[in-house]
């Protein structure tokens, strides 16, 4: 094996979580390249791998035209793969690799297939049904999806397909030099260095999860947090993260409680970089819980229908707080500081 291809579409944080399923195959293939194809919005998360040697970009949810198709074909039939791995449970990715001739193709069992397939599976069941196992028939080995708890490890599953069966290793990162010594900078400018401060973080924009829509927590209900907190622990820093995404919220935030400190990273080194410095981190299921987990930063984070358990793997330092009605307003700050002084 010289050469693999993984197709991740999604977000930030999923490639994050893939992140070990790629370390392990560069463990197992001493001399493999491994490329990946991500949508645009989350290239940036491959300033943080160590194993990735190409990064291609392709907008996977847009509705592509030939000449898109025929250039990532194009791209892909070059590099001359011999494995290719996704993680997108669409028929069209493992299509896509057996359209450019990558000899095996790895994928999940029980395929999304398109409506047109499915209207034909009920309407016409033996060409409908033809048509399903022609679908499946572009992977050479399909492995169960939901075997696991923990999306990082289901991931790594997929390894399954090639003949691997190792343990799935915690998600690493490697910060850059230059985004460690913006982190410090920045500490320096908010008069915190050698403190331990406390990050909040909300979440929304290009940074969501895709695996359950964006939803603040009200600015009244950290407000709340931040009070509880302070009655506490009244001199320790507080420093909320700021993005292009999420001015608004954090101007609103800040107008209750002005005593909190703002910092704005450009890119996901420098959001990594900050909260490794940081003590703990309060966050919303978004890129930085995965980011905090890969430096194994105290954590508390909030989920609205999706389980805990499916992003968060077990760990005295990580607590997870699914809200009873699926909604994160909903959750009350009361829980959320219990949860503060468990992981503190």
């Amino acid at each position: 094996m010289t050469r693999v291809l993984a197709l991740l579409p999604g977000d930030v944080g999923r490639q994050l979580l893939c992140f070990p399923t790629l370390e392990t195959l560069q463990r197992h293939y001493a001399h493999v390249e491994i490329d990946v194809i991500v949508e645009p919005r989350s290239k940036q998360a491959y300033r943080l791998c160590r194993t990735v040697d190409n990064v291609l970009t392709f907008q996977f949810e847009n509705r592509n035209g030939a000449a898109d198709w025929g250039n990532l074909i194009g791209q892909m039939r070059d590099r001359r793969y011999d494995a290719g791995l996704t993680v997108s449970r669409d028929w069209s990715a493992g299509l896509l690799c057996w359209l450019v001739g990558i000899p095996q193709r790895v994928g999940y069992d029980n395929l999304v297939l398109p409506p047109w397939v499915r209207f034909a599976r009920k309407r016409f069941p033996s060409v409908g049904g033809t048509l399903a196992d022609l679908s499946g028939a572009c992977l050479t080995a399909a492995v169960p999806p939901n075997a696991r708890p923990y999306d990082a490890q289901r991931y790594h599953d997929l390894l399954l397909g090639l003949g691997i069966d190792a343990p799935c290793p915690e998600i690493a990162i490697q910060i850059p030099a230059e985004d460690q010594q913006w982190a410090q900078s920045e500490q320096q400018r908010l008069g915190i260095a050698d403190k331990r401060f406390i990050i909040l973080h909300g979440g929304t924009g290009a940074e969501n999860s895709d695996d359950e829509p964006s939803q603040f927590y009200p600015v009244r209900s950290w407000e709340s947090v931040i009070a509880g907190y302070l009655q506490r622990q009244p001199d320790t820093p507080l420093v909320v993260i700021q993005s292009a995404e999420n001015q608004d919220w954090v101007k609103s935030l800040v107008s209750v409680c002005p005593q909190l400190l703002v910092v704005t990273p450009e890119h996901v080194g420098q959001l990594a970089a900050f909260i490794e410095a940081g003590h703990l981190m309060i966050c919303a299921d978004r890129a930085p819980l995965h980011l905090g987990v890969a430096v194994k930063s105290r954590l508390v984070a909030l989920f609205g229908a999706l389980e805990p358990t499916r992003h968060l793997p077990p760990a005295p330092y990580f607590a997870g707080l699914k809200s009873l009605t699926s909604k994160v307003a909903d959750i009350p700050p009361i829980q959320i500081l219990e949860k503060v002084w468990e992981v503190s």
